[in-house]
């Protein structure tokens, strides 16, 4: 059985594993691998994370596409203010940058023709992510429009014998299912055309609790815990 970790040893586990931290941090975290088996168990889950970003076990994107991620997270005025919310905020925003990287978002490691041939239709069809916070854990959902397939990854959120279901809400203020998530693995799926439909920059997504297999009725039926904002990465 898994033991939970310490909000802090848990984003260190994180930082690892998307390969975040300096040489000599990196070094002294890595001496606790051989001897700390909850530290262990967490980075070994947060690699499962990294390999599900990015197709490529064990292989961390560039320190060039790391600095243009860090870039475009938002300015530290809209950010929480603990220390610890602060860690979290920035981590999961992280994740769900480099989630967009899978897409095609960032293109700093490619010729500066190819950006400007993109054309306009593209432009406006670009990949989007969000990083949803609560009270407990977070979640980093990022959405294709051209593929209409959206991942989403779950850290933190034990809801027991309840599912964690995903909702766009737009404008209207009438939430759309986006589906069940999976609390323990990050994955992928295509996005129901009564969803994909208002995905747009600056609607909220949401998580509620939901029975197992989600809501019966089309619409949230338990709290919502966690929400964010999607935006154009």
């Amino acid at each position: 059985m898994s033991v939970a970790l310490p909000e802090d040893d848990e984003l260190l586990a994180a930082e690892l594993a998307f390969g975040l931290l300096d040489p000599p941090e990196r070094q002294a975290v890595e001496a606790r691998l051989g001897s700390d088996d909850a530290f262990a168990d967490a980075h070994k889950r947060w690699q499962g994370y990294a390999a599900a970003l990015f197709d490529h076990p064990g292989e961390a994107p560039s320190a060039s596409v790391w600095r243009a991620i860090e870039a475009r997270l938002p300015a530290n005025d809209i950010a929480p203010t603990t220390p610890a919310s602060l860690r979290w905020w920035k981590a999961g925003t992280l994740v769900a940058s480099a989630a967009a990287v899978v897409l095609g978002v960032v293109a700093v490691q490619k010729p500066q023709t190819v950006i400007e041939r993109v054309p306009v239709a593209q432009q406006a069809s670009a990949p989007m992510v969000a990083v949803l916070t609560g009270k407990k854990g977070f979640v980093t959902v990022s959405f294709d429009p051209a593929s209409n397939r959206m991942t989403s990854a779950v850290t933190g959120l034990d809801l027991g014998a309840h599912s964690p279901e995903l909702w766009v809400i737009p404008a209207d203020g009438k939430p759309r299912s986006m589906g069940v998530m999976n609390a323990s693995a990050p994955g992928w799926a295509k996005v129901p055309a009564l969803a994909s439909s208002v995905m747009a920059a600056g609607v909220t997504i949401a998580v509620s609790v939901e029975p197992v297999g989600g809501s019966p009725t089309g619409q949230p039926t338990g709290p919502v815990i966690l929400t964010g904002k999607l935006t154009t990465a």
